[in-house]
């Protein structure tokens, strides 16, 4: 079952959509011993880091009875990090997929990104009345948010690997859950804040009979590239990454642990 649903609405309303998932691969086939005391986290989780996206949406414009395609941007940040001992927690808004089934003008919505020291990467909704104290002091209700439906991948990453329920990742078709589909260097350009430099690029796909969502995803720098594609009703969300800015690391709290 996929961590995010989306919801089939008249895409004429901006806002619509729902967001799907996110960010970021290993450009190596495994850590080291002497590279894990420097690469804790699978994605750039400083508060501030952001990234800008920058492409089209497609929908159906029910009033002139036509396909339309307008430019869209979007700009993702880390609002949020909490250090725990198993997992780090960190609130992101401005997920790629908040654009699909929209008109390209939304509100940025915030989602739960949650690492464990296993190296998964859980992402979850953050419905609007969330008491994010509970995030700082609520442990065991945290569980929930753990659930396998929500497990978006673990690293280190190769071609082939599947993730979701058991049920789902059983599946010989590779449908109804996520999958790493294609693993290929490439030369990033264009990007500000990124050098043009060979990196590994991951493929990331869900796919489903009525949908189907891809992200390009490099270690280091997250979201590449997002594809979403409805196939029926009109609604398509195709963005690239064009900016990125890493926040500074922030030094632990005393007795925080690492």
């Amino acid at each position: 079952m996929r961590f995010l649903r989306k919801s089939t609405a008249p895409l004429g309303i901006a806002g619509a959509g729902l967001v799907i998932v996110l960010l970021v691969l290993l450009s190596t086939p495994r850590i080291t011993a002497q590279q894990s005391a420097s690469v804790e986290h699978f994605l750039p989780l400083n508060p501030g880091t952001w990234w800008r996206f920058r492409g089209t949406v497609q929908w159906f414009d029910f009033e002139t009875d036509k396909r339309v395609t307008t430019n869209a941007f979007i700009k993702m940040q880390v609002e949020k990090v909490i250090q725990k001992p198993e997992f780090t927690l960190a609130v992101i808004s401005g997920f790629p997929g908040d654009l699909d089934w929209s008109n390209g003008q939304v509100d940025s919505k915030p989602l739960l990104l949650i690492e464990t020291r296993r190296h998964e990467i859980f992402l979850d909704e953050i419905p609007p009345d969330f008491d994010y104290s509970k995030l700082e002091t609520d442990a065991p209700s945290l569980d929930k948010l753990l659930s396998e439906d929500n497990l978006l991948f673990r690293w280190p990453l190769k071609k082939g690997m599947k993730f979701g329920d058991a049920e789902s990742v059983q599946r010989t078709d590779d449908r109804y859950c996520w999958v790493v589909a294609t693993q290929q260097r490439k030369v990033l350009k264009g990007i500000k804040g990124v050098p043009p430099k060979q990196l590994e690029v991951f493929l990331l796909q869900y796919v489903t009979s009525p949908e189907d969502t891809q992200m390009e995803l490099s270690q280091g720098i997250g979201i590449v590239s997002y594809q979403y594609h409805h196939h029926g009703t009109v609604a398509n969300t195709s963005l690239t990454l064009v900016e990125f800015h890493p926040a500074p690391q922030t030094p632990a709290p005393p007795g925080a642990t690492p």
